[in-house]
């Protein structure tokens, strides 16, 4: 893939750390910064421009997940006002409009008609998943019942389908989807699964992919579709830990895992020399990768992608990444 760096750190921006950056199906990059002057905000790349849809000084005093950005332009994320009520936002046509309050400890996902699905924490104790839209907020799942906890970044797709990941009160994990009135398990911890990945993936066809771990020990990328599950890539083969992976609608799939004696990297295909995009050591802008993030907003439809990379020589650069 050819990396093109759309943001460094330098006079303007401090750090894009701890979030990843997302990316539209029109190949927009946004992404969450520290500023150098103080500060944070929400800004997107196009075409060589850099603008900020967000920042501190404006009606967000904050901003603290990632940003998801949509075909349209829209976008949301976790922030917080001058008032300084936390939040779910978003960003539509110039105007930002509050999601849901309060808001929750990972980043919002939306789909391409701006319905954004959310982790959220009460003064309660109830933690919950949930889909915002059209000024309405949906219970999709919460901690009242049958789960005792949520895990990672649930997704929603073009249907208003969320899949997340929760665990049981009764024990155990598994990996839902639903739409505020009915829901199915894609897969559950028991006599094959002893574990489920945090982060898993949906395309608008509703194929879930997700990373688990085998009762045997190994560990694997998995797709269900239409109650149907199949193996894409464990460590029995040329990979000794396998991370997590991206999914889109032609069923195009990102992994990041650690080939045999080497350093976690980013992944397109199972030849880990040939289809490797990027990892940890590898020469870069005249440095060398000390770290890099992405998550399920990181990949689009054209399969570009949106990377947070860290140098050794402490530089930061928001990347896409392009097929060759």
């Amino acid at each position: 893939m050819r990396l093109t760096p759309v943001a460094e750190t330098g006079k303007r921006f401090r750090d894009f750390s701890p979030y990843v950056a997302s990316i539209s199906d029109s190949g927009v990059v946004a992404f969450q910064a520290s500023l150098a002057a103080g500060g944070s905000g929400v800004y997107v790349a196009q075409g060589g421009a850099l603008t900020a849809l967000a920042e501190t000084g404006g009606p967000i005093a904050d901003v603290h997940s990632h940003p998801d950005i949509n075909a349209a332009g829209a976008c949301c994320f976790y922030g917080r006002l001058n008032s300084g009520e936390d939040g779910v936002f978003l960003i539509e046509q110039g105007q930002v409009a509050t999601v849901a309050m309060p808001s929750g400890p990972l980043g919002p996902t939306m789909n391409e008609a701006g319905a954004v699905a959310f982790r959220a924490a009460h003064a309660s104790g109830i933690a919950g998943v949930y889909l915002g839209r059209g000024g309405q907020t949906t219970t999709i799942a919460d901690t009242r019942e049958r789960f005792c906890a949520f895990q990672g970044l649930p997704v929603v797709n073009r249907d208003g389908l969320v899949a997340f990941r929760a665990d049981i009160a009764a024990g155990g994990q598994c990996i839902e989807v639903g739409d505020g009135v009915s829901q199915r398990t894609i897969v559950a911890t028991g006599e094959e699964f002893q574990d489920l990945g945090f982060f898993p993936v949906m395309n608008d066809s509703g194929v879930v992919g997700y990373r688990a771990t085998l009762r045997n020990g190994v560990s694997g990328l998995f797709v269900t579709s239409n109650r149907s599950t199949n193996r894409i890539l464990d460590t029995s083969g040329p990979f000794e830990s396998i991370r997590g992976l991206l999914l889109n609608n032609a069923a195009e799939v990102v992994f990041f895992a650690t080939p045999r004696g080497g350093r976690l990297g980013v992944y397109t295909g199972p030849d880990h020399a040939k289809h490797r995009v990027l990892g940890l050591g590898d020469p870069l802008l005249e440095s060398a990768v000390a770290d890099f993030a992405l998550n399920p907003v990181s990949m689009n439809e054209a399969g570009q992608l949106a990377i947070r990379v860290k140098l050794d020589d402490d530089r930061q650069f928001i990347l896409r990444a392009d097929p060759a």
